[in-house]
């Protein structure tokens, strides 16, 4: 009997042993795959998004190369003898212009830029900056042909920039990659803008918020290394693709790089291995737990990781759905505005040596007559017949959107003509046309659409612009009755006038009327709206500032309206009461406008147009940068138009003498860098004139 219970208790050790052996060996296989989940999820997340971080750090040296290249000193400096440009050069001074413009570049980003430079195609350098100071003339060298940054730009088309390879910078003397633009004058290359930036740069994006447990490299597709941080480990043997893989104790994740040819981010760690799991706190607790708990913790694992699985599906399949919503209209089925101009950047890049790009733009005509007759099922029954119609009117490879409430859009690619672009528009506005819409109910509703073809080539911008111009002529086609379609290289002078911001065309009417009660034929007004856009324009405002302004230079005398024409029209200088009434025209005319709502934008800078620099002016007395910048650009297009026309009470000054007189006053009555914009755009349309 006590031998069968000392058997029956070994027996029951074994087992328990067993099981509890078992249970531990579970549990660190289960921790040890839950760890490599976690790590290639790291992996994955890391190398896209240092990948994308890269890839914003290189689209930022390129933009700024190319920006720099359009600056106008760069070509003045190869202007021909005689020309225009020549003649500006010979007063801008080029050179110092460049090497002022290279080092603000050094200046925006002294922890990337190491070395900017402008070099002749012959391989001369006419400007260096390293480490934000110029390279004087007499240190620069003669020849720099065998520089990887210039065997780049040799290889580089005009109007892009291309990222090289990895090299040690000759001047600075530090691991770079170079961006190198063409700069062409009168149609020939005649010298490249390179700007170096610094390898450690990449370090510090790829080190940036980095998970210590990951090693980041930054590699070409032949593995020569550009960048990294972290752990170091071996690359994978297998060739580089996107995805992930493992390679002994190591796993890897690879991103290619968007904006640099054949680079990639290649994030690597290794999970824990099991007897560093095995020996951990808590799993050497688990292993004393009963043999009740086994099954419970075995049932729990299985479960635990098919619900891993499930979710990971999910998450992949909810990115998938989410990223399909985002090039996809719900109503229609049709790609969205987003995708739409992908696909035209897309195309404009396929067809650099092609005819172009077709875009068409359609608008259902009467549409919301269809909506208050109807209600909202009714136009949307509406869209989704014509987004059908479209589709199937189309050609395979061409792709319809809907990029508006009723505003549909077609890419047509491989065209040879504005003419064959117009002929498929047809084909679609008839194919919409031809047999009415049948709402739920029965009810039949003729459906016409108005078209607008373009064919954008590929120098003739971005997408923006492939669809402003099939939109001009979209509009245009509304205009003359709808249901037809109109070519935007058929529209004349007054169509694309009548397309203007409504706004304009009442700040004119507006301005006209102030101007003839002073004698002006609505010069002035005119004027001072035009140079005012002009001088936004040269201070980089965007498009919406400049109309901003230009409304402004419109309206900005318009509280005149309540100046009595005594004073007015008085030819001799005005009395000190006289002139506290003239002196509330500012105010007036801002406390007009505000009360309506097309016109209000303009309300700062007609209140402020008379405030000075130093602070001295009115209404209010502000100086400086208080002054809003639309009202410092009207204040000198104004001060200038009046000092060059002949008024009742002064004779009219040349442009030379109101130029110095700007001049003078910069700094006191004038905001310098806004005189410094009036100035250089009076004497580019001086030469213009010359010209």
């Amino acid at each position: 009997m006590r031998r069968a219970g000392l058997l029956r208790v070994s027996f029951a050790f074994a087992v328990l042993g067993i099981l509890l052996a078992v249970l531990g060996t579970a549990i660190v296989v289960s921790r040890a795959s839950t760890e490599r989940a976690v790590l290639d999820r790291s992996l994955a997340t890391a190398a896209g998004e240092k990948a994308a971080l890269v890839d914003t750090e290189l689209q930022r040296v390129q933009a700024l190369a190319l920006v720099t290249s359009r600056i106008p000193p760069f070509s003045e400096f190869y202007a021909d003898e005689g020309s225009q440009a020549a003649a500006i050069a010979a007063v801008a001074g080029p050179g110092r212009e460049i090497n002022n413009a290279l080092a603000y570049l050094w200046q925006l980003y002294p922890d990337r830029l190491v070395e900017v430079g402008y070099v002749d195609v012959d391989g001369a350098e006419d400007a260096r900056v390293v480490n934000g100071r110029p390279v004087p003339a007499e240190a620069l060298s003669h020849d720099v042909r065998n520089w990887p940054s210039y065997e780049q730009g040799v290889n580089t088309p005009e109007g892009t920039a291309r990222i090289s390879a990895p090299f040690t910078s000759p001047a600075a003397h530090v691991p770079v990659v170079a961006a190198t633009v063409p700069v062409a004058v009168d149609g020939r290359v005649r010298a490249y803008v390179e700007l170096e930036l610094a390898t450690a740069a990449l370090d510090r994006v790829l080190s940036a918020d980095r998970d210590p447990r990951l090693g980041l490299r930054l590699v070409t597709g032949t593995g020569t290394a550009v960048a990294g941080a972290g752990p170091t480990s071996t690359p994978p043997p297998a060739q580089l693709v996107s995805g992930l893989s493992a390679a002994g104790r190591w796993r890897y994740a690879v991103r290619p790089v968007p904006q640099a040819a054949n680079w990639y981010v290649i994030a690597a760690g290794h999970p824990q291995s099991a007897l560093g799991v095995a020996v951990q706190p808590t799993q050497a607790a688990v292993l004393g737990l009963a043999v009740a708990m086994f099954a419970l913790a075995l049932v729990g694992f299985r479960r635990a990781r098919a619900a891993a699985t499930r979710e990971f599906a999910a998450e992949q399949q909810a990115r998938a759905d989410a990223e399909q919503r985002s090039r996809v209209d719900a109503l229609t089925g049709l790609f969205n505005r987003r995708h739409t101009m992908e696909m035209i950047e897309h195309e404009l890049a396929r067809a650099s040596h092609g005819p172009g790009v077709g875009v068409l733009m359609f608008d259902v005509d009467h549409f919301k007559r269809v909506n208050d007759r109807h209600g909202h099922a009714g136009g949307d029954a509406v869209l989704v017949e014509v987004a059908e119609r479209l589709r199937d009117g189309v050609r395979e490879w061409d792709l319809v959107a809907r990029i508006g409430g009723e505003e549909f859009c077609v890419v047509a690619p491989g065209l040879d003509s504005e003419a064959a672009v117009a002929a498929l528009g047809e084909r679609l506005r008839h194919a919409v046309a031809e047999r009415p819409v049948t709402l739920p109910g029965g009810i039949a509703v003729p459906v016409t659409i108005s078209v607008g073809a373009a064919m954008v080539a590929h120098g003739d911008g971005s997408a923006e612009h492939a669809l402003e111009f099939a939109d001009r002529a979209l509009y245009a086609a509304k205009r003359n009755g709808r249901n037809r379609l109109r070519r935007f290289s058929q529209l004349d002078t007054a169509v694309l006038r009548a397309e203007q911001p409504e706004c304009l065309h009442i700040a004119e009417a507006l301005a006209i009327s102030s101007d003839l009660r002073e004698g002006n034929l609505a010069a002035h007004s005119r004027q001072v709206a035009e140079l005012s856009a002009a001088i936004a324009r040269r201070l980089g405002r965007s498009e919406e500032d400049v109309l901003r302004v230009q409304l402004a230079g419109w309206l900005h005398d318009v509280g005149k309206i309540a100046v009595p024409d005594s004073i007015l029209a008085k030819p001799g200088p005005l009395d000190d009461a006289e002139w506290q009434i003239m002196r509330t025209h500012p105010a007036v005319g801002a406390d007009l406008l505000r009360h309506f709502p097309e016109l209000a934008p303009a309300c700062p800078a007609v209140r402020h147009h008379h405030e000075r620099f130093d602070g001295a002016g009115y209404p209010d007395r502000l100086a400086g940068e208080q002054i809003p910048l639309d009202a410092r650009i009207v204040a000198a297009a104004d001060a200038y138009s009046a000092m060059t026309a002949d008024r009742s009470y002064h004779t009219a000054r040349s442009v030379p003498e109101a130029i110095e007189e700007l001049r003078r006053c910069a700094g006191s009555h004038f905001d310098p860098a806004v005189v410094a914009a009036l100035v250089a755009e009076l004497l580019h349309s001086a030469m213009s004139t010359v010209a």
